[in-house]
């Protein structure tokens, strides 16, 4: 599996190979990574583009991917083991403790695909990068502490999280393929800026979808905190006051269950959905105009405006 033309799950399987001797461990790591790859790429497409727009080459575009789909399957365990709420994945169907010492193999396994794709070049490319992403995550343990708390009571609170969470993730792949290719050249700051903008939105529109499907999945079924419910939870109708009754654990899931049709109704016309997609669009407009300011060629802000 050497050479250059390898895609980023072959990467991360060659560096899983490499490092995971013991078989059952190598198996999870295997199943876990084509499962991976058949779902979105968006991180590890970030990645790879802001590898190659700063000059970057295929090689290192792809371990720039690697390392960030790696890292990000490595979070996504953790946030499923917490959440106990996505069944439909091959590491909640393993003991949580293997599921969990594979994440942090694939943590550790990130970190490495950065060394090497910085091989070759000033050393400082790969350090740096590496830094970005960690710098990342650090920042995004911080937002998932206060989701997974879910004591956060205002507008303020609430994006702030999510930009501590989701958009620190996807700035900081981003920080880390320009660094790898660029090293200290890098305009960081706006890459910060409208990377944190376009996580912000993303999570938006996944907060919209957290309420519209109706399955284990809901996050009012889960009583979790998003910016749409903030908005549910200071309605002053009485269907909002039963949501807030359920929230507080004074009426139980069954009573919700049994009028689903009438939740999802008031749902869809209360206006929870079109203020989240309001505040959704204002991220949205922040991150073009950063990205139409950049001093890059046309090509490269039109492939960025697509993840707007």
């Amino acid at each position: 599996m050497e050479g250059c033309c390898l895609t980023a799950e072959g990467r991360m399987t060659q560096l899983a190979e490499e490092y995971f001797h013991e078989p059952a461990l190598r198996q999870l790591a295997s199943e876990f990574i084509v499962y991976k790859s058949t779902e979105s790429r968006v991180f590890g497409t970030l990645a790879s583009l802001h590898c190659q727009m700063h000059g970057g080459t295929a090689d290192q575009a792809v371990y720039a991917a690697a390392a960030a789909e790696l890292m990000m399957l490595a979070l996504d365990i953790y946030d499923d083991l917490q959440d106990g709420d996505n069944d439909a994945v091959p590491w909640a169907q393993c003991p949580p403790p293997l599921a969990l010492n594979s994440a942090i193999g694939f943590q550790a396994l990130a970190l490495e695909a950065l060394r090497r794709g910085g091989e070759g070049c000033p050393a400082r490319h790969a350090e740096l990068a590496i830094q970005k992403l960690n710098e990342g995550v650090l920042r995004a343990v911080n937002g998932q502490h206060a989701d997974l708390r879910s004591e956060w009571q205002t507008e303020e609170a609430c994006l702030q999280m999510i930009a501590d969470k989701s958009g620190a993730l996807v700035a900081a792949v981003c920080m880390a393929g320009t660094a790898l290719a660029a090293g200290e050249r890098g305009c960081y700051e706006a890459i910060a800026a409208y990377g944190q903008a376009i996580g912000i939105a993303a999570q938006l529109r996944n907060d919209v979808d957290g309420l519209e499907r109706w399955d284990k999945r809901n996050d009012l079924l889960h009583r979790k905190r998003t910016l749409p419910l903030l908005f549910i939870m200071e309605d002053q109708t009485e269907e909002a006051e039963r949501l807030r009754a359920y929230y507080s654990h004074r009426i139980g899931l069954e009573e919700i269950l049994t009028d689903k049709l009438g939740v999802m109704e008031y749902i869809r016309r209360c206006g929870c959905l079109e203020y989240a997609q309001v505040h959704r669009y204002i991220q949205k407009g922040v991150a073009e105009q950063i990205i139409a300011g950049l001093e890059l060629e046309e090509h490269w802000k039109e492939a960025l405006l697509e993840y707007t």
